[in-house]
């Protein structure tokens, strides 16, 4: 009988090992495939297929982070990890190829004109800033901040849209945005509503580290109410976890 109990004991621990495992996202495989990818940016140019086959599979691993297949998750992390470092050797030993694509596509070294002379519309062209986008512009259009599945926390990429609206802010120091927190159909109305507050004050939070006036930013919570997409499937929720900035006056 002890014989027994020992067993059941043994089989009990292996059993929430294995599952306490199985329950863990992988967060070193995803720490290190978003730095690996976020390093090979400036070849994206180069490796274009590789570049975007990359961020098709890291893109994939984060809606299996939110669907908890954690297992399958950290799969598409090793692979994102594996493209991104081939990426960067591919960089590394090909040099003259990739700064001759990125040249090309900027018209640098040679631009449109004959003999290499560069003409003055292309310059115009090449160095203009799209006004919808220009923190100079009073009118410029505001980006729209996403979140993870029931986080709060500003992803990696979406910061320098923060960064942008905080330029423009400085530059426009009358003016004063309202913060509008939102959260996808899944979850009750009142953790929604708590959410979309919390994600709302996170991103004013960014702002404020940024040097703009905690005054000149209002917060305001809509939960679930105020959906981008109607869907109900990832693509449309991760749409619908956001904030938005608006115009307060």
């Amino acid at each position: 009988m002890k014989q027994i109990f020992n067993f059941c004991a043994v089989a009990v621990f292996v059993f929430t090992m294995v599952c306490s495992c199985a329950g863990n996202p992988p967060k070193d495989e995803r720490e290190a495939a978003e730095s690996a990818f976020k390093d090979v940016e400036a070849a994206k140019d180069c490796a274009r297929e590789d570049y975007l086959a990359a961020e098709e599979l890291l893109n994939q691993a984060r809606e299996e982070i939110n669907n908890k297949n954690y297992d399958k998750a950290k799969e598409l992390f090793n692979m994102v990890k594996e493209k991104s470092d081939a990426i960067a050797k591919y960089y590394r030993e090909h040099p003259d190829e990739c700064m001759k694509k990125k040249n090309d596509e900027t018209g640098e070294n040679g631009g449109n004109g004959e003999d290499g002379d560069i003409k003055e519309s292309d310059v115009t062209s090449s160095e203009a800033v799209d006004p919808a986008a220009d923190p100079k512009n009073p009118d410029m259009d505001f980006q729209v901040v996403h979140f993870e599945y029931n986080q709060y926390a500003v992803l990696e990429e979406d910061l320098p849209k923060i960064d942008i609206m905080a330029q423009w802010m400085m530059n426009f120091p009358e003016r004063v945005v309202r913060i509008e927190g939102h959260a996808d159909e899944r979850g009750s109305n009142d953790y929604n509503l708590s959410l979309g507050e919390k994600r709302a004050a996170e991103v004013k939070n960014k702002l404020i580290q940024a040097g703009i006036d905690s005054a000149r930013i209002k917060i305001v919570s809509y939960g679930e109410e105020r959906p981008v997409d109607p869907a109900s499937n990832e693509e449309a929720w991760f749409k619908n976890r956001r904030a938005e900035f608006k115009h307060e006056n």
